[in-house]
């Protein structure tokens, strides 16, 4: 019973501590951040800011795509614009990547460890119902894989709920990783045929990804339907 209590207390502790840090994380970056990338102006500063630590320019990147993974709420697509801008589609490409997957691993290890009030703390768990796909333990592999594939569904809150199932974390940072790297290098390599002036290439690979956004938007409804109509 007293060694109960310990691990109550521990795990307490370790919860206040972690929601501690989210929130200074909110106040300190997620604010300014998200202010920064909703503007053009504020991507400029953002470029500025990374391209003016040089050699560590890339894990600086790196951290921000990671920490844009953990905090959920801060947009990637800015992100992965300034990538290409940066680097240029290969390297910024690969940086971007990087940060993914250091984000999802670390995601993936809290919510193990703190569980599903960790969770809710992003998401309500009337949206995590909505993804009642995964409840599929036969498929978990195959939907968790689609739904990160498909455009539209929130990736990063997705990161969330996956560690709630029996997925492993190696399956699922790869599987998660695989999928994610079409939008992520389409978004990488529009950024660097911005700044390399290739406007005709912008608009080929905005109107791909729109074409895939449309059919990812039926797809999603489609699964989400059936979903709802079997549950």
């Amino acid at each position: 019973m007293k060694h109960e209590r310990i691990r109550f207390m521990i795990k307490l502790t370790l919860v206040l501590l972690v929601t501690g840090i989210f929130a200074f994380l909110c106040v300190k970056y997620l604010i300014p951040l998200s202010q920064l990338l909703v503007t053009e102006e504020g991507r400029e500063e953002i470029y500025r800011a990374v391209e003016s630590y040089g050699i560590f320019a890339p894990l600086v990147f790196a951290g921000l795509m990671a920490l844009q993974i953990i905090i959920a709420f801060i947009p990637g697509g800015p992100l992965e614009l300034i990538a290409g801008m940066l680097f240029g589609g290969i390297r910024g490409t690969l940086f971007t990547m990087l940060g993914a997957v250091s984000g999802t691993a670390v995601v993936f290890l809290l919510v193990k460890f703190f569980g599903r009030p960790l969770v809710h703390f992003f998401i309500s768990e009337e949206r995590i119902q909505k993804f009642s796909v995964l409840n599929d333990e036969r498929r978990l592999e195959f939907w968790v894989f689609i739904l990160f594939l498909i455009p539209g569904i929130p990736k990063d809150l997705l990161t969330y709920i996956v560690p709630l199932t029996k997925m492993r974390a190696l399956h699922f940072i790869i599987l998660s990783s695989i999928a994610r790297f079409p939008a992520i290098a389409a978004s990488v390599f529009m950024g660097d045929s911005i700044s390399d002036g290739r406007y005709w290439l912008s608009i080929v690979i905005a109107c791909a990804c729109a074409i895939a956004a449309f059919i990812g938007f039926r797809v999603k409804t489609r699964i989400l339907k059936d979903e709802g109509e079997h549950a």
